[in-house]
This record gives C-alpha cells, structure tokens and sequence, in this order.
C-alpha cells in the first residue's frame, strides 16, 4: 500500500490565507479554476480521491484569525471523507 501525500500547512511558515490557498493548491494539485477561497477549498478537499493526509501546525504566538477558519475547513471535509485526514499539533 502506497504512503498517504503528507502537507504540511504551517501557520509560522505561511503570510496570509492567499500563501496557505496557493500551498494548498500547489501540493494538492488543486485544479487551474480553484477560486482560492474557503468555499472552492471545501469543494476541492471534497474531491480528493488518493490517500492525504494534512498536517495542521498553529501558531499560538502570532495566531491568526484566517487560519483558524481555514483549519476548521479542512478539519470537517477530513471527517466527510475516507481519503482525507487532518492532524493538528
């Protein structure tokens, strides 16, 4: 059996929702008319259809209010799908 693609979505590491959306996009192969926005990410999550897993690492020092949102997106599509899973460390 295959390993699960593993991303990483790092609050400290990222700027703005539009750097965690273009990640996202990128690693995830997202289609060229994602919309970049929580919507089109629920929709595009939704049809994922390989083995992911998406690894979640908060920022507690410099925390923003979008990535929690965000995570919260993805946190509930992993539960509505048998080939996505969340952890948040």
């Amino acid at each position: 059996m295959a390993r699960p693609l593993r991303v990483e979505l790092s609050e400290r590491n990222l700027r703005t929702a539009q750097d965690a959306h273009a990640l996202l996009a990128s690693e995830l192969a997202f289609p060229h008319y994602y919309g970049a926005n929580l919507d089109a990410l629920e929709d595009c999550l939704g049809e994922i259809d390989t083995p992911t897993r998406i690894v979640i690492k908060p920022d507690r020092r410099n925390h923003e209010p979008w990535f929690d949102q965000m995570t919260e997106v993805i946190r509930d599509s992993a539960q509505r799908s048998c080939y996505l899973g969340c952890t948040i460390r």
